[in-house]
Formats: structure tokens, C-alpha cells, sequence
């Protein structure tokens, strides 16, 4: 079975990759993803991730009780969405904020529209774009790397320090980019540590669980934006490097943006797709006020994506290469 442009329902895969695979392959990364938070803060980063994910649980179970809808207790999506959450926000974020994002996800964002597959917009970026606005401080205030208590927040907040909060003030962030690489610093949970992200990449790329075109636009927009149109006064090769490492953009560009169920399906859509969501986050970086605009960009470029796939396959279908009433895009 090809991945195709049809009535069926989304996501679509190959007959080797089954929604379950990709579930478990992102699953796992993000869990790998975990492994140095714990090691810089200790075990609180694990309680705000199970507080995510059984949130995310209890608000399904919720909404479906009420509209008597069938209950799976074997729904993986709902482990993305909780892992992808608690990766976006500070490590020692208030545990309720926490279950507050991810029961928002759940009903404003997933159960209203069907079961998995069915969700225009990435939950997970709505539940942090709903924090986002109603506590833009809690949500950019980033501890300092060590040991977390594990029911208060810490004594000192780091945001000062953080690069994302450097780049909007116009300043150069005191940290070289090959000092960022490992994630040694404070920032979002899941959102710092590169080369960990970077390896994730190629694994979800390889598997066929993400789309390269998605990230590669993603990334290229951005950097092509971070030179061209520099936050603070520097060489345009560093100001890139700078824009790619700060805040949660790799982290998006490998596990938001590349989500299967809210991204274009065809090769060329999902590269503009990915381009546009470069592009918007790196503009909203450049007018916005929000330390990291990552999860209003996304939801923005989830909304484009339905109409990228229409306008692909318009394009292709004049050029003489479509026949029949469905599009096989690989």
C-alpha cells in the first residue's frame, strides 16, 4: 500500500508501517530524549512527564464517558502528545500546568474532531500555545541546570541566561553553539540537547516514521532567515546557529512538524509545509514577544497544510503526470 492522496483516513503509511510502529518509534525517542533531563534535574522531569501523559488519559476518558464514545486503553497517541508536552516546558514547571496542558490538548484539540487521525491541529502545540498565553512567564522561566526540588519551583530562575531570551533582546547569547550541542544549559525540557535531537532524526527518518522534506524545509527556512535577518550584531553564519539551537525549533522540526496526521502527504507539499513553518516561527521570533513561538507556528502551518496538498496535487495533475481519482504521492 503507497502512501496516498485520497478519501482514506490519515495518517497514511506504508503496508510495513503500521500507526502503532510509528507511535512506538516516536515514543521511543522522545523517552531517549528524557534520559539527559534526568541526569541535569533529577527525577522531577519524570513526574511532570506521568502527570502529562495520565492527564492526557483521564481528559479522553472524560470526554468520550460524556459523549459515550468507546474507550481504548491501549491509545499510544495519548503518550505522544504527554511526552511532547512536558518536553516543550521548563523542568520544574508547576505540576498542574502540566495536566492543564494536556487536558486542553485533549478536549479543544483532539477528541472534538474523531479518534486519532482525524485532528487538524497538533494537540500538543495547542495545549503549550493555551499555557502560553495565559502564563507567558511561568511557561519561559527556565531553572538552572542541577538537582530539582521536587514540589517547588526553583529558588533561582535562569531565563536571563537562556539563549532564546538573549536573541529577543537583541543580545548574542553568552553560550558558543558548540556549548549548546549536549543541552547543559537551561531551556525547555526536551528542546536543548541537539546532537540527541539530530540522532533521533535520522532514526525517525530512517524508519519512514518522519519525513525528511518536513524537517529539511523546516530547518533550511530558518536558517536562511537567521542569517539574512540576524537578531543581534554578528557574522550571519552564527546568527543561523544560533536561531537553530535556541528555544524548541530542532525539537519541532523532528517531532511536531513532521507529525503525520497534521502535515501535508504529498513529497513537494510537505516541503513547502515545512518551509512555512520555518519561516512563520523565525518571523514570530523576530515580532513577537514569546521567548519561543514554536507552537504558534505550528498550529498556523497545520491549518496551511490541507490547502499545500490541494495546490500540489492541482500542479501535477495540469502537468499531465495525474490520472485516475487518487494521487499515489510515493
Amino acid at each position: 500500500m503507497k502512501l496516498a492522496l485520497s478519501d482514506g483516513r490519515a495518517p497514511f503509511y506504508k503496508k510495513e508501517q503500521t500507526v502503532a510502529t510509528m507511535m512506538d518509534d516516536t515514543i521511543f525517542c522522545l523517552l531517549a530524549l528524557l534520559i539527559l533531563p534526568v541526569v541535569f534535574y533529577g527525577v522531577r522531569p519524570l513526574i511532570t512527564v506521568l502527570v502529562s501523559c495520565m492527564s492526557c488519559f483521564l481528559a479522553m476518558v472524560a470526554f468520550r464517558l460524556i459523549h459515550r464514545r468507546n474507550i481504548s486503553l491501549s491509545e499510544r497517541s495519548l503518550l505522544v502528545t504527554g511526552l511532547t508536552i512536558a518536553m516543550l516546558l521548563p523542568a520544574d514547571i508547576p505540576y498542574w500546568m502540566a495536566a492543564l496542558a494536556g487536558a486542553f490538548a485533549m478536549f479543544a484539540a483532539k477528541e472534538p474532531f474523531g479518534s486519532t487521525g482525524r485532528n487538524p491541529f497538533n494537540p500538543a502545540a495547542a495545549g503549550i500555545a493555551f499555557l502560553t498565553v495565559l502564563w507567558p512567564e511561568e511557561v519561559s522561566r527556565f531553572p538552572a541546570v542541577g538537582p530539582l526540588p521536587l514540589w517547588e519551583r526553583g529558588a533561582e530562575a535562569a531565563s536571563s541566561q537562556t539563549p532564546a531570551l538573549s536573541l529577543l533582546q537583541g543580545l548574542k547569547p553568552i553560550l558558543e553553539p558548540a556549548e549548546m550541542l549536549w543541552g547543559n544549559y537551561a531551556g525547555p525540557l526536551g528542546g536543548t540537547a541537539a546532537l540527541v535531537i539530530a540522532g533521533c532524526c535520522l532514526f525517525l527518518c530512517f524508519r519512514r516514521t518522519a519525513r525528511w522534506e518536513i524537517t529539511a524545509g523546516f530547518l533550511l527556512s530558518s536558517a536562511l532567515i537567521g542569517a539574512f535577518w540576524p537578531r543581534f550584531l554578528g557574522s550571519a553564519a552564527s546568527s543561523a546557529a544560533y536561531e537553530l539551537l535556541s528555544g524548541s525549533l530542532l525539537f519541532g522540526a523532528v517531532f511536531m512538524a513532521t507529525d503525520p496526521v497534521t502535515s501535508p502527504k504529498m513529497p513537494v507539499a510537505r516541503f513547502v509545509y515545512g518551509m512555512l513553518g520555518g519561516a512563520l516561527l523565525l518571523c514570530m521570533r523576530h515580532v513577537g514577544q514569546y521567548q519561543e513561538p514554536l507552537c504558534f507556528a505550528i498550529l498556523l502551518s497545520n491549518g496551511a497544510a490541507p490547502l499545500l496538498d490541494r495546490l500540489a496535487l492541482r500542479i501535477r495533475t495540469r502537468g499531465g503526470i495525474f490520472r485516475g481519482k487518487a494521487f499515489h504521492a510515493e
